[in-house]
């Protein structure tokens, strides 16, 4: 495969698709405050809500903005927190045409720079991985709420590649290119193996069937995470367990609650509630 053509796979790959707020979250979101900082020289724009001692970034994944976290950020206000959620570089109402998990990291870095110091993360997807690698340069948490996280970015990149239809071949000349862009190994930046040196308490919910982050990069994850649980959920699909009430109200409990016993809702270990593949 040429050169041109493995540039243009990998334009491809790291361009997300806009897309707009949930119509059933749009009146949250018009209630946040905004305000627009400057990330790596493209404008990122921020939605606060609430007021409070516990900071709570909210961090979505790819191809998703800050509409589809309003319902968790809006039931964390009334706990009593102070909560910001970003449109992520190339998302939403933010400027970038491009993008990737380091996009985020930084987007994150920025946020916990401006607005925090943060007590604790919510993340979903692609969200979760720049959490963990914004964490492995220093950002330091008490808690994390994981949803459907991605968690490895070898099963990534072997789901982008048949999404994008090209061989095994093909999407390692796309992997490495990327890396050259990026400056990056992502090996070496795996979350499970950054995983291994947090304290921070982790909760990740995970939809057993979620066809876009398989549940068992999550069993890795946990597994390698000091002090982690997982809640196995079924039948929420890959964004809408972001606005499950009881998914919701677990994540509240843990994220508010004091102790490094408590928090977590209905007990230690896993759980069960509730009835195109995102890029590195």
């Amino acid at each position: 495969m040429g050169t041109d053509i493995t540039e243009k796979l990998r334009r491809l790959a790291f361009t997300p698709m806009r897309t707009q707020p949930p119509n059933a979250t749009r009146p949250i979101l018009e209630q946040a405050a905004k305000e627009v900082e400057v990330v790596d020289g493209d404008k990122v724009v921020h939605y606060l809500w609430g007021e409070g001692e516990r900071r709570i970034l909210l961090v979505h994944g790819w191809a998703g903005n800050a509409g589809h976290l309003t319902v968790l950020a809006e039931a964390l206000a009334q706990a009593g927190c102070a909560v910001v959620v970003a449109d992520l570089p190339g998302h939403g109402e933010s400027e970038g045409a491009e993008s990737s998990v380091i996009h985020f990291a930084r987007a994150v870095e920025a946020a916990h720079e401006r607005f925090g110091p943060f007590h604790a993360v919510v993340a979903h997807s692609l969200g979760a991985a720049a959490t963990t690698l914004a964490m492995e340069r220093g950002v330091t948490l008490e808690r994390a709420v994981f949803v459907n996280p991605i968690s490895s970015y070898t099963s990534l990149w072997r789901r982008s590649g048949e999404v994008m239809q090209v061989t095994p071949e093909a999407i390692g000349l796309v992997r490495a290119r990327a890396q050259e862009w990026l400056g990056v190994s992502f090996d070496a930046i795996e979350p499970a193996l950054a995983a291994r040196d947090f304290t921070s308490r982790l909760l990740v919910v995970h939809d057993e069937n979620d066809p876009e982050s398989p549940i068992t990069d999550s069993e890795a994850l946990v597994a390698a995470w000091g002090q982690a649980e997982l809640l196995r959920v079924t039948d929420l699909g890959h964004t809408k367990v972001l606005r499950d009430e009881a998914v919701v109200r677990r994540a509240v409990a843990f994220l508010t609650a004091d102790g490094a016993g408590e928090g977590s809702g209905s007990g230690a270990g896993d759980g069960a509630a509730g009835g195109g593949a995102p890029r590195p």
